[in-house]
């Protein structure tokens, strides 16, 4: 298991989870994606962090078990004065995502932990609104 491999099972899920809303929204990763220019366009950033990279685990029934506990931020941002429930049915997804991703890799068991959000932030300097969501991790392969 690696950080790249964790981090590829959080931008495949969630991805795939919004590509198939109507309308689609991109989703723009850590260091590789700029955000969509224009103030009307809606898109979500994903954040990873990685504050406990790996623990040993002893256990009898698996063995060299790796942990690796991060925190998960998605970020919804969508046009001003549109009112907050496209915003915040963006935040139900991407909670509703990450809830299934324990259930759906074999390789990497991903669990996220309580979900904090959607926290509204309006800042009159953007032209977008923002909701944020966020919670802590834990993946073992």
């Amino acid at each position: 298991m690696s950080l790249q491999s964790i981090r590829s099972l959080f931008e495949r899920k969630l991805t795939a989870a919004f590509s198939g809303l109507s309308p689609s929204v991109p989703v723009v990763y850590d260091n590789v994606k700029k955000a969509p220019s224009g103030a009307a366009k809606e898109y979500v950033s994903l954040i990873l962090s990685f504050p406990s990279l790996t623990e040993p685990i002893i256990s009898n029934t698996e063995s060299s078990i790796e942990v690796i506990r991060g925190i998960v931020q998605v970020n919804c941002y969508g046009p001003k004065s549109k009112g907050m429930k496209r915003l915040e049915d963006l935040a139900a997804t991407a909670a509703s995502t990450l809830n299934t991703l324990k259930a759906e890799d074999s390789t990497i068991r991903a669990s996220v932990g309580e979900i904090s959000g959607p926290v509204n932030i309006v800042n009159s300097d953007n032209p977008r609104a923002l909701v944020t969501i966020s919670a802590s991790f834990v993946a073992k392969g």
